[in-house]
């Protein structure tokens, strides 16, 4: 049976415009605030600093008291430290002593540094001070004006924004105490298949599984992904392959959340249940393609009782987990979830071949090279077992098996083809497999884990 092969980019655009979970809005203590979206624009409510301030430890003075060149001796009226309080006026021909920090007195009109003076910069604040010039210093030389920093309603933060240590120091400093924040989305994992068991006192390492059982993963493995990229995941539900059993299982998934991810029942078989009850000869609610993606090819979406949108994954872990990074990720973090690029380094990690257009998403590990440069390499192993330790998913396309380039299908997210270095390496679907070929150094898309 042929079937259309869809470019996991053109998937994962329409993902992004067809999947929009609702998100509502929280305020919460700017303690609480780190790491969390922004909801809406922070602005500043104030203006930094409020009044012109010293950037200099030395004297305040008019400059219309000063003699340039030359020597300038006057009387010390005040001495201003960096702390609250009334700053009198200062009196015409006479200097204040200030500090970095301090309000400028109304009337002056420039800081001369204490390097400039006679005054010794530890001791008390002298009766008169000898200022050396060569020429007169500038209007506001050594004053920050009032709102030089931060301007009053000046944008600090947009919507979309993640908080950050510097946003938390920014907005204390302006005495904003709170933040409107998006609630995170409460996600729910529905994981198929008869052949899956749940975790028990007998289900154990070692124990000797029935025939034909597999421990289930997939909905422990999500929700770690789905807490690492700040959602709410729900507790993961499971249901075997009867109809009738899955729809009041997601009923009750779309019930309590703003996303539901189902795993597995996809496919072309006679028991893909997901497929047989929301597909066309079903519901007809989700829409099922299969990608030019190794592994992960098998995906969907539609929506639920409610309107709450449901994005299905492929059964197998690793293609589960293919598919999390590359088309729900992108739901909770957009930023985030873009890949970048990298040279792929490493001894045996050289082209492979396979059917043009097909991206293959393979485990890697990042490190710094000598030259300075970051550098993937692949990390050896089968389906699941490597990403225990790889920290990247690297996008690798194929050649053809004639050394080909690719047609319009495989584009990649920042327009490329093979003429732009994308699509120079290829792998089959588990990692550390399949005949190489040697290839010179390279850059590959490659998305964090």
């Amino acid at each position: 049976m042929s079937v259309e092969r869809l470019s996991p980019w053109q998937w994962r655009e329409e993902i992004l415009t067809a999947v929009t979970p609702p998100r509502s809005v929280d305020t919460v203590p700017l303690e609480q605030a780190r790491g969390r979206v922004l909801a809406a624009a922070v602005r500043s409510p104030e203006q930094v600093p409020a009044l012109p301030i010293a950037a200099m430890d030395g004297f305040a003075v008019r400059r219309a008291d000063l003699t340039a060149p030359g020597t300038t001796v006057l009387p010390v009226a005040a001495e201003l430290p960096a702390r609250p309080g009334e700053v009198p006026d200062l009196p015409s021909g006479s200097a204040a002593r200030i500090m970095t920090g301090a309000p400028v007195p109304r009337g002056a009109d420039a800081v001369v540094e204490v390097e400039a003076t006679d005054s010794d910069p530890f001791g008390p604040a002298p009766a008169v001070v000898a200022l050396a010039l060569e020429s007169l210093p500038v209007p506001g030389r050594h004053v920050r004006g009032a709102g030089e920093e931060i301007p009053l309603d000046a944008p600090l933060a947009l919507a979309g924004d993640r908080v950050g240590a510097g946003l938390v120091g920014l907005a204390r400093t302006l005495g904003i105490d709170a933040l409107e924040v998006l609630r995170p989305l409460r996600v729910a994992v529905v994981v198929t298949g008869d052949e899956l068991t749940a975790d028990s006192s007998s289900d154990r390492p070692g124990a000797d599984p029935l025939p034909g059982a597999v421990r289930e993963s997939n909905g422990t493995m999500l929700a770690a992904a789905l807490a690492a990229d700040g959602a709410h995941a729900l507790p993961p539900r499971h249901c075997g392959d009867d109809p009738a059993d899955l729809r009041e299982t997601l009923d009750i998934a779309a019930g309590e959340a703003d996303l539901v991810l189902t795993t597995g029942g996809i496919g072309h078989g006679a028991y893909d249940v997901v497929k047989l009850l929301l597909g066309e000869r079903g519901a007809g609610t989700s829409r099922f393609v299969h990608l030019a993606l190794r592994p992960g090819g098998p995906q969907g979406r539609g929506t639920l009782p409610g309107g709450v949108p449901v994005v299905h994954l492929p059964g197998t872990p690793v293609g589960a987990l293919v598919g999390y990074h590359l088309f729900v990720r992108p739901l909770l973090d957009r930023d985030g979830a873009a890949p970048r690029r990298m040279l792929l380094g490493g001894e045996g990690d050289g082209l492979r071949r396979g059917p043009a257009g097909t991206v293959h998403a393979l485990p890697g590990r990042r490190e710094i090279a000598a030259d300075g440069r970051e550098v993937v390499h692949l990390v050896p192993g089968r389906r699941l077992a490597p990403y225990g330790r790889a920290d990247s998913m690297v996008l690798l396309e194929s050649e053809g098996p004639d050394g080909g380039g690719t047609d319009d299908s495989g584009t990649g997210p920042d327009g490329g083809a093979a003429a732009n270095g994308w699509t120079e390496a290829d792998g089959p679907t588990e990692a550390g497999s399949g005949e190489l070929a040697s290839a010179p150094e390279r850059s590959v898309l490659v998305l964090a884990l």
